[in-house]
């Protein structure tokens, strides 16, 4: 298990026809895209890939897609996202035989777990196959933190290599580092926390509107890593307006319909998920064009 994650990492969207049907050859496109613009690794059937949207056969699908089209020029994340272990067991013994570099795991949601359940998920998605796993601190969405208590007790699990963080709070994201960051790679799950998640030691992120600005993304990083921090700083000031055009109700409808905006179309999501609103997407055109003046693409 060497694969430590390092830099930043797209979490890539699902094309869909207007079939509603997964678009493969759209998606072979998005990949060389992203290859093109220097991004360190993909995130497939994340929350941005519409995960729990899919069916467990297009699951499959997508993973076999991307490692298939990627071929080994860049790493693979595979989203194992469901509640239930024996689930997230089938999902990362499929991405380990078709090539994966490592999986992402929530703590199992829903279902209220103590404390030690959720350490037996982890060590029992381990068990599952030798692939290393990227724990996902996201308490909005599950109700469970993963705490540094949590996370001292998942260290002690070889295959846990990293954790997206999603921590609003940059105190607590900062003890985390401190904490467990020498075992565990704390990366900046949150894109308009990325620069200041940089400055505090983490290795990169994984982030969705790298869809549409990888480039620019990679450059931030680099910037704040190389120590050019006024350039770093404009940067992430020009990025919060496209966070906050995107990131709203119905994620990752209004990032989908953004893709338009840079040629392409990927789609929409699946329902109940919504459209965006026609303010978001002049928002996110008039963010997009702000971005290109900082001058890194």
């Amino acid at each position: 298990m060497t694969f430590i994650p390092r830099g930043i990492h797209t979490a890539i969207v699902t094309p869909f026809t207007e079939a509603d049907a997964f678009d493969e050859a759209v998606f072979r496109t998005l990949i060389d895209f992203q290859i093109a613009s220097g991004a360190a690794g993909l995130l497939v059937i994340g929350g941005s890939g519409e995960f729990v949207s899919l069916t467990p056969s297009e699951r499959q699908r997508v993973i076999d897609v991307a490692i298939d089209h990627a071929a080994r020029r860049i790493p693979i994340i595979v989203g194992a996202l469901a509640p239930g272990t024996k689930e997230v067991q089938e999902t990362v013994r499929h991405a380990a035989r078709a090539g994966a570099d490592a999986v992402l795991v929530l703590p199992p949601y829903y279902i209220k777990a103590s404390a030690d359940g959720i350490h037996e998920h982890f060590a029992r998605v381990a068990d599952a196959a030798s692939i290393p796993i990227i724990a996902y601190n996201n308490t909005s969405r599950t109700g469970i933190t993963l705490d540094i208590p949590m996370l001292e007790k998942l260290a002690g699990i070889p295959a846990v290599v990293a954790l997206k963080e999603c921590e609003r709070d940059l105190a607590i994201v900062a003890a985390k580092i401190r904490a467990v960051g020498e075992r565990i790679a704390i990366l900046s799950g949150d894109d308009d926390l990325g620069f200041p998640t940089f400055l505090l030691g983490s290795p990169g992120g994984i982030f969705m509107t790298a869809n549409l600005v990888p480039a620019f993304h990679r450059k931030l990083f680099e910037a704040t890593v190389n120590g050019d921090l006024a350039i770093a700083r404009r940067a992430h000031d020009a990025l919060l307006p496209l966070v906050e055009a995107l990131y709203t109700a119905n994620h990752p409808g209004p990032l989908k319909d953004a893709m338009g905006l840079i040629g392409y179309p990927v789609g929409t999501a699946r329902a109940p998920l919504q459209r965006a609103s026609a303010d978001n997407l002049k928002r996110a055109a008039i963010a997009l064009k702000a971005l290109a003046a900082v001058g890194f693409d």
